[in-house]
């Protein structure tokens, strides 16, 4: 009778316990999917899926491609997947393509990865991953200070960009070797918004 009751109590004991772990399971999942989305998952959610074109370019096609969006302001941004500040601010690039796409913002993402087969699946992969719904690239040239020189990214560091007026006139570059130009969320939101706010002036004054 004794040892009947004993093995009754373990048994009690091992359920109560199988019980207590599937609940602090359970609660962990729950806490897990209660976790509030990063700012850069919010971002990509907020995107539909797209079919990533990498079309090529070189510093000699550039120009032409800038000249398409005469009449736009034009964000040339230049990166790289081993470059850590680039992926982390990539997401940047999407929200500012919602934000201004409207009011005739065009972004033309360069990647300067070098240019093989391995590289370009990879690239397109990570611009799938961040659903990237503006226009991307990769440059086709060997990397070294001369692409760079001609590409005009100064000191050859990246993450860099240049943005060019409704007139294709380059008006701002910010990358990490000028402190008073440096690459950054608040830098370009800030001369993004200078540049819209200029050209809408512009527009009402000659109405």
């Amino acid at each position: 009778m004794v040892l009947f009751m004993i093995r009754k109590l373990i048994l009690c004991s091992t359920l109560l316990c199988l019980l207590t772990a599937c609940s602090f399971g359970e609660s962990q999942e729950q806490e897990t999917e209660a976790q509030p989305l990063t700012a850069r998952e919010a971002v990509i959610q907020s995107l539909p899926a797209v079919e990533i074109q990498l079309k090529e370019i070189t510093p000699e096609t550039l120009p032409a491609e800038i000249e398409k969006h005469r009449g736009k302001v034009v964000f040339v941004d230049y990166w790289a997947t081993w470059c850590p500040m680039c992926l982390d601010s990539f997401h940047h690039l999407s929200r500012w393509h919602q934000e201004y796409a409207d009011k005739g913002l065009v972004i033309l993402a360069i990647n300067l990865d070098e240019d093989n087969e391995s590289n370009r699946k990879v690239v397109k992969e990570y611009l799938t991953e961040q659903r990237a719904p503006f226009e991307n690239f990769i440059s086709t040239v060997k990397p070294d200070a001369i692409r760079d020189e001609k590409f005009g990214i100064e000191g050859s560091t990246l993450p860099f960009c240049q943005i060019y007026n409704r007139e294709g006139e380059l008006a701002v570059t910010l990358g990490n070797v000028n402190p008073e130009r440096l690459y950054g969320e608040v830098s370009i939101s800030d001369a993004l918004t200078k540049l819209f706010t200029e050209t809408d002036s512009a527009k009402n004054a000659n109405r």
